[in-house]
């Protein structure tokens, strides 16, 4: 995964962020003025375990928009599971009168690399976000109860806290989160030649 991020890496820093924002808007009036340096929050949620319970999913959109946007503009990335389940709950119109929610169709790589680049904080369930979140410097929110990259969490040195979809303790560490820097990490064997050394491996067999 670290490999195919640095072949990218170049190509999605030279996309524009706001082209990208205005083409995949879900509304298509949506105006947007980011820079580099706009602080900004960035999710994606599409977990069952979040989206599939309206108490759970309702707490999480209720935070969204009575805190996070409040402090930092959202770019959200929306799944189709996720549409979905806002829409049968009824907690997608209210929504999308917040100004300060930037809705999102689904992004292609480069796209949703770009923005994970400059982002002040992500909020997520996905894990292979949570790797990139390390090595890009990315605070992260992992909204699970648990991980199999512990690599990617602060106590071992990476850029991502897990939360689940408790709000107390996803307030708590997204204040917390928003004073911190961001804090690139490269842990042992994450350096882009992951292939190379398995292709080497491959040929030298005997």
């Amino acid at each position: 995964m670290i490999d195919t991020l640095e072949e990218n890496r170049e190509k999605a820093s030279k996309l524009d962020m706001n082209e990208i924002i205005q083409k995949n808007a879900i509304s298509p009036s949506l105006l947007v003025s980011l820079s580099h340096n706009s602080p900004y929050a960035l999710m994606t949620l599409h977990r069952p375990s979040n989206v599939d319970d309206k108490n759970i999913l309702e707490a999480i959109t209720q935070f969204i928009t009575n805190e996070v946007t409040k402090e930092i503009p959202l770019v959200w990335t929306v799944h189709p599971r996720t549409e979905k389940q806002l829409k049968k709950f009824k907690l997608w119109d209210g929504l999308l009168q917040n100004k300060n929610i930037y809705f999102l169709h689904p992004l292609d790589y480069h796209s949703m690399l770009k923005l994970n680049m400059h982002a002040t904080i992500m909020l997520t369930d996905s894990g292979g976000l949570q790797e990139e979140c390390t090595v890009l410097g990315t605070p992260c929110l992992t909204m699970r109860w648990n991980t199999e990259r512990p690599i990617t969490l602060r106590e071992y040195g990476g850029a991502s806290v897990l939360v689940g979809n408790n709000i107390d303790q996803i307030r708590k560490e997204f204040f917390d989160t928003l004073k911190q820097e961001r804090k690139p990490e490269r842990p042992e064997l994450w350096d882009g030649k992951t292939a190379e050394r398995c292709l080497e491996a491959i040929l030298n067999f005997k």
